[in-house]
């Protein structure tokens, strides 16, 4: 190993493992904002304004 401990390997690997989350989880909710700004424009040109 490179010097880590058992226990430093895994505390490390647990806070990459927690910002890869982070950054999956940040690109999902702009993926799902994206698409539902288009399904709601579509939705919108097909069936016209949402009425409330």
């Amino acid at each position: 190993m490179s010097g880590l401990s058992a226990s430093q390997l895994l505390f490390y690997g647990g806070i990459g493992v927690m910002a890869l989350t982070v950054l999956a989880a940040v690109l999902a909710g702009v993926a799902f904002t994206l698409s539902g700004r288009r399904l709601r424009r579509k939705l919108e040109e097909e069936y016209g304004e949402r009425r409330h």
